[in-house]
């Protein structure tokens, strides 16, 4: 073990470490400040293990960082025994024996080597973020083990652990827990602020924090806009002869990382305002007090728009915890948090994992790929099925899959380290020409960078207007994408036509193509709308859309192009389309016929149509019944108590003595216009233009005769509309939701009557509503015979003051019913 590593509590566990990955899969907790992401990865190195060893970290700043701080302790320069990789960067050599990387890297390197050819230990750090990647990395390096690596061992580290479900995936593995050294962190609440004074109290709050630490202060805020906010506050409040501001977020250029990271060279205290990438393994030197915004920007999915949604929420605890480490590394510290303190208390626990939230088309293109699906795969969390869904039609709409079995062609994209539709575009572009080909590395270039913090939102002033850093990073990785599909280098950005990078973006979202309305706003071909943002004006029709942000019910277009409606014509000569269509107008609540052009969902042009065969009206009628819930639905009394009847004999499996050749089963009806026959009612609604036609129709007979013919006759026989009372009178027996039968009728009709009746071949009790000779409630009850001997005698007294002309007998339980007053009983 190298000098100075026992300090860390994580030294205390390194040993049983060593041990324990002989034999087993390991989970390590360990708080913050305990060294482990440097101490046990150490320690692994030193036991001279037979392959390499990984390191997987969530963000390329703190592989980098990290990789340069390992190497700097074996005094070896990143490359030799330590070693990192990140998307289009690495620095390893057939001598490196300690392998930091991102986390999407392992997924790949076992697609390409499914043994995991040359190593022995796969570390997932920081496990408790929960990335998409390392989920997925996680389940796939299981499968290596059980199916091929036996002797593969796995490590699970994090300062917050859920071990117990952890331990559901990894069931045998060995647990260890290492104290942590954190010295003691005052906690400072300040109270709920609003939110449009956050950045301007996160201001004063760092500037009193400055004043009160010899240290340097860290700050955490949700993201870059916020980073530049409080930025210029502060430089109006501080003397920068004392104070040094640094900013430290993901897309910053490596060098200005490196010196938010480090101690100021003129011993200035500094100032770090961060995002979230500064809550763990970064070692940032010298850090004594910590305010937190409590603030974090999550990226979610729209599923409908296609869309990522940026929403500011507040952190988790375990997020708060991490962020209040970062003052007690080196000596007491502080901690300001801009919230109260029973609101911390109602924090979640942990963040939601981001399988939850993200688009799932690359996840299921490579588990696919990798040849298992996507449900029989090791995931702590499971993408639910809309969002399945959602991934299976992206995929099937670019021919990655057919009949759910990926095509030769989907295997090919997921060669591709890209979204799926990315790497459509790139192949597709491939035989359109060069320069084609180069405006496409550049889209796909441009999509996955964060260009948020930029001004413009054309496409092609974005590329022309990029800074150097940017620059770098965008060329960079067009011309990787570029060698996959062209032995070309990458031309300048200026060189090429707007043209071909509006085709470039339509080729990759042709559902993003947007249509300008009337009103200014854009019709997108998924059928949502969409604005500029505030100042933009574009009078092209038609444009490419590459970025959008869903803020609450608004859509607002980020990056596009322009694109002309020849360009889509050629591109996609099958999506402009002419039809009669009838659809249901829900203002003046009939259906409509017109004669619609359209590409997708967009409506270029539409006329009114005088003759429209009545099967076109059906089918639009049932189209838009079956998307109403169900208490929207067109029925009269008569209709739902047929349906509460059914659910009652589907619950209780009624018998079904019609049925000789064998019971049917009962359906089970969500929705009555999705789960039953249509033949039933179709001609019926052929007729009607207009919902009151509808409302109209004879629905518990249609939705009867949509019920096999026994199952008609068991409705009769076992769930009867009406019951013959003593007074031999028949009355309506009234079915509920809740699965009750129930009869309402005055209490002198029911004299005599002792027993329970049933119905439903004595599987449900009526209950008796026993109602004043005026019609109002008296009683509810199932046992007749029980009441007319305890609480009717209460009832009774009250009865004969308010109605004595009418029957109130001392023994009902023996008396004749009777519907009239006592004057004309004899």
């Amino acid at each position: 073990m190298l000098k100075n590593q026992e300090a860390f509590p994580a030294y205390a566990i390194a040993a049983s470490l060593c041990e324990a990955v002989q034999t087993n899969n390991v989970i390590v907790s360990a708080p913050p400040g305990a060294g482990k992401s440097t101490v046990l990865p150490l320690a692994l190195l030193q036991q001279k293990l037979p392959g390499r060893i990984l390191l997987m970290q969530p963000r390329r700043v703190v592989v980098r960082s990290l990789a340069h701080y390992l190497a700097s302790l074996l005094n070896e320069p990143v490359g030799k025994t330590i070693g990192y990789r990140v998307r289009g960067e690495s620095q390893v050599s057939h001598e490196t024996k300690l392998e930091i990387i991102t986390e999407g890297i392992l997924s790949r390197r076992i697609q390409s080597d499914p043994e995991l050819s040359g190593i022995s230990v796969v570390i997932f750090d920081e496990f408790h973020e929960r990335s998409i990647h390392t989920d997925f990395g996680l389940a796939l390096a299981l499968e290596v083990q059980q199916g091929l690596r036996d002797d593969l061992r796995l490590v699970i580290m994090s300062a917050t652990l859920d071990v117990q479900r952890i331990q559901t995936l990894l069931p045998d593995a060995i647990n260890l827990q290492s104290e942590g050294k954190m010295y003691p962190v005052e906690e400072h609440y300040l109270g709920q602020v609003k939110a449009e004074s956050v950045n301007s109290t996160m201001a004063a709050t760092i500037e009193h924090a400055c004043g009160e630490v010899d240290g340097d202060v860290l700050a955490f805020l949700a993201g870059i806009g916020a980073i530049r906010k409080v930025r210029q506050l502060l430089e109006a409040k501080i003397n920068s002869s004392d104070i040094v501001i640094h900013e430290l977020y993901g897309a910053l250029e490596k060098s200005a990382q490196l010196a938010a990271l480090q101690p100021d060279p003129s011993g200035k205290q500094k100032v770090i305002l961060a995002t979230n990438i500064a809550e763990t393994s970064l070692t940032i030197a010298n850090i004594e007090a910590v305010v937190d915004s409590g603030l974090e920007n999550v990226a979610s999915y729209q599923l409908e728009g296609g869309f990522k949604q940026l929403n500011q929420q507040m952190i988790s605890q375990a997020s708060a915890t991490q962020r209040k480490g970062r003052a007690g590394r080196l000596r007491p510290g502080k901690c300001y948090r801009l919230w109260a303190k029973e609101q911390h208390d109602r924090l979640a626990k942990q963040a939601q994992a981001q399988i939850l939230q993200e688009d799932i088309a690359p996840l299921l293109l490579e588990s696919l790929a990798w040849g298992s699906p996507l449900n029989d795969l090791a995931l702590l969390d499971l993408p639910s099925s809309a969002q399945q869904s959602a991934a299976f039609d992206t995929l099937v709409r670019i021919g990655a899959l057919r009949d759910q079995q990926l095509t030769p062609y989907g295997r090919q994209l997921a060669t591709f380290p890209c979204h799926p539709v990315i790497a459509h575009m790139l192949l597709k572009s491939s035989k359109l020409g060069d320069t084609q080909m180069a405006a496409a590395a550049l889209v796909a270039a441009l999509y996955e960078e964060n260009m948020a913090h930029t001004q413009s939102v054309l496409v092609t002033d974005i590329l022309r207007q990029l800074d150097t850093f940017s620059n770098k990073r965008v060329t960079r990785q067009a011309n990787r994408y570029l060698s996959l599909i062209s032995e070309r280098s990458l031309p300048t950005p200026g060189s090429l036509t707007d043209e071909e990078f509006a085709t470039a973006i339509a080729l990759a979202f042709p559902r993003h193509l947007a249509f300008k309305s009337a009103q200014g706003t854009f019709k997108l071909a998924n059928g949502k709308g969409a604005t500029m943002p505030p100042g933009v004006i574009e009078t092209a029709e038609w444009i490419a859309i590459l970025h959008a942000q869903s803020l609450g019910n608004e859509l607002i277009i980020r990056q596009y192009q322009p694109i002309a409606q020849a360009q889509l014509s050629a591109l996609y000569p099958d999506s402009f389309i002419r039809e009669k269509r009838v659809h249901y107008d829900s203002a003046s609540k009939q259906m409509q016929a017109r004669q619609v052009a359209r590409f997708d969902k967009i409506v270029l042009d539409s006329r009114p149509l005088s003759e429209v065969p009545k099967a076109q009206f059906a089918e639009a009628w049932m189209a838009h019944l079956q998307t109403l819930p169900l208490q929207q639905l067109p029925f009269d009394e008569k209709a739902w108590q047929w349906w509460y009847r059914l659910q009652i004999a589907e619950k209780l499996m009624l018998p079904q003595p019609q049925s000789y050749d064998g019971r049917c089963a009962w359906p089970v009806l969500t929705q009555p216009f999705t789960d039953l026959p249509a033949e039933f009612w179709r001609d019926k609604l052929a007729s009607c233009k207009k919902w009151e036609q509808v409302e109209k129709l004879p629905w518990k007979t249609l939705l009867n005769q949509a019920l096999e013919w026994p199952q008609q006759h068991a409705l009769d026989t076992y769930l009867p509309e009406s019951l013959t009372i003593p007074s031999k009178r028949n009355v309506t027996i009234e079915y509920d939701a809740n699965g009750s039968a129930i009869v309402a009728v005055k209490m002198q009709e029911m004299y005599g009557e002792t027993k329970r009746v049933h119905v439903a071949g004595g599987k449900l009790c009526i209950t008796f509503s026993l109602l004043s000779p005026a019609g109002r409630p008296l009683q509810t009850t199932q046992d007749l015979g029980s009441f007319w001997q305890g609480s009717y005698r209460e009832i009774q007294k009250e009865m004969k003051g308010r109605y004595p002309k009418h029957f109130w007998p001392d023994d009902p339980a023996n008396a004749e019913p009777t519907t009239r007053t006592k004057k004309f009983m004899n």
